[in-house]
């Protein structure tokens, strides 16, 4: 992991491309150097995958494009369907010791975020109590809310639907600058759709459908929307809170955002 810089699986050395059945799997944002660190890969298929397991760890997928099957192994929950048709806005969440086999995919690409559990000290001090947990939820049906600027968030999963590790959500940014800003949480973030530029440190960096990088606690960041439609940035973030926890560089919450909440 490099926080502040932006990977592409087009980009990417070969030694950080794997093979996972059919499946050719893009390790975007690696462990090191960190301990209990978040990691994403971005998965593209035509066919079936080996099996992957989430050890240690929940496993949050959001499909970007294509169809498929997901197969997850593991107990049973009452309700809860562990044999999955998916396609573009399906959202999975895979619990820790469970294990997922891809099927019957159809030009997949998916992203795959691992977030360790409370196995770990840091995990143990991240995680939150949950209820009602849900194995699928489709991006586009739920509410959107207000963040920093005139930018807007739709949260996937947290602790209301299961989530006790992180939170996930797409944020939809309109052609427009933001100011920098900076947060408490750690996140991975992945371009959905548009393209724009990610800027930390005084240096740019382009982004398109595919980028992934990641932000730690208080790295000050903008994302400026270049196009002519709206940004759409999934995010998902430890420990589980709201999307619009952000500052400015003084310290003063971003608009939407109270500590009271």
């Amino acid at each position: 992991m490099e926080p502040g810089k932006v990977f592409n699986a087009t980009t990417l050395s070969p030694n950080d491309v794997v093979i996972r059945g059919q499946g050719q799997c893009f390790n975007l944002i690696d462990s090191q150097p960190y301990a209990e660190a978040m990691t994403a890969t971005e998965i593209h298929m035509t066919g079936n995958s080996s099996p992957k397991g989430s050890l240690a760890g929940t496993t949050y997928i959001f499909v970007r494009s294509g169809t498929a099957s997901l197969e997850v192994i593991g107990e049973s929950v009452t309700g809860v369907d562990n044999s999955i048709k998916v396609e573009p806005g399906s959202a999975i969440q895979i619990k820790s010791g469970e294990t997922f086999i891809w099927t019957y995919a159809d030009n997949l690409i998916a992203i795959e975020v691992y977030v360790p559990n409370s196995s770990g000290p840091y995990g143990r001090r991240q995680t939150h109590n949950t209820s009602n947990f849900t194995r699928v939820v489709t991006q586009g049906g739920n509410q959107k809310s207000t963040a920093t600027s005139d930018r807007q968030f739709e949260v996937i999963f947290d602790a209301s639907n299961g989530s006790a590790d992180a939170t996930m959500f797409v944020g939809f940014i309109p052609p427009s600058g933001a100011p920098s800003h900076y947060h408490l949480y750690d996140e991975i973030c992945y371009i959905l759709r548009g393209g724009g530029e990610f800027i930390s440190g005084g240096k740019s960096q382009s982004l398109t459908a595919g980028s992934a990088f990641a932000v730690v606690p208080r790295l000050l960041h903008s994302l400026t929307n270049t196009a002519t439609e709206d940004l759409w940035v999934l995010g998902v973030f430890r420990p589980e809170g709201s999307p619009s926890a952000a500052y400015y560089p003084d310290g003063s919450p971003a608009p939407g955002y109270s500590e009271s909440n």
